[in-house]
């Protein structure tokens, strides 16, 4: 019979095999996968992402199109890519699920790149994990950021959005709205336990409104009223208005 012909370590294979399986955690190993877009005939592109948890990283290029690579170490982690070229809607999510437990060895790891040039208004969510947004000179319109845990770095520096939206939970925000501008920003910031810098143009009028139990470093501005504005507040043409609502934490604003 079959069972006679197999070794006590063939039994073993078999009974954690079966076992994986019956758990649930059976693993297939580290998968990857890429996907290109073409955005040669598109005018405008809306784009909604979203990361259950582990690491994002979003840049930009000069090709007319999207570059995205995956690298995920559960099938179900893969993200679901959907663009309609009529309306460039774009939306790349990972698909829902109740909790998102990352072991040691998992790995969930996005890169994406868009079209510097190409007129984008994005809406960006992640759950918990290392996220980095760099869309410095860019051709940006509106921007909204969730944050669950963890930590965030945001370059917007040299763009002209115009409305910016961010809400962080738990960790660590780095935000860079400085550089040259042709629009005026009006950003609303909240926050939940963790530190926040904010790095502000120079040569451009802002002014901060502060809320939270948290402390505030702003060396580089002065209060006036109930908000912390820099010497080229009032003076240049355009401005950036700011709302900071933090709770534990730290606000560190400096200027670039």
């Amino acid at each position: 019979m079959m069972l006679q012909k197999l070794s006590l370590s063939q039994f073993r294979v078999y009974f954690l095999f079966a076992g994986l399986m019956f758990s649930g955690q059976f693993s297939f190993g580290q998968q990857t996968s890429k996907q290109t877009i073409d955005l040669k005939n598109t005018k405008a592109l809306k784009a909604e992402l979203q990361i259950n948890a582990g690491t994002f990283k979003l840049t930009t290029q000069d090709q007319p199109q999207i570059d995205a690579g995956f690298t995920y170490s559960r099938p179900n982690w893969k993200p679901v890519v959907n663009f309609n070229p009529g309306t460039g809607a774009l939306s790349i999510k990972q698909p829902e699920e109740k909790n998102t437990n990352m072991q040691d060895k998992d790995r969930n790891e996005w890169n994406i790149r868009f079209p510097r040039t190409l007129s984008t208004d994005l809406k960006f969510r992640m759950g918990a994990g290392e996220g980095t947004v760099d869309l410095s000179g860019a051709k940006l319109n509106g921007l909204e950021i969730e944050a669950g845990a963890g930590e965030f770095k945001v370059n917007v520096a040299n763009t002209s959005v115009s409305s910016l939206k961010v809400s962080a939970g738990v960790g660590s925000l780095t935000l860079n709205l400085a550089g040259n501008r042709t629009q005026n920003l009006v950003a609303d910031i909240s926050g939940g336990i963790g530190d926040l810098t904010l790095i502000l143009p120079r040569k451009v009028g802002v002014r901060v409104k502060v809320s939270g139990l948290g402390g505030v470093e702003s060396a580089s501005l002065r209060k006036q009223g109930g908000y912390y504005v820099n010497d080229a507040y009032g003076k240049s043409a355009q401005s950036l208005d700011i709302t900071v609502s933090a709770g534990l934490g730290s606000i560190k604003m400096e200027l670039e």
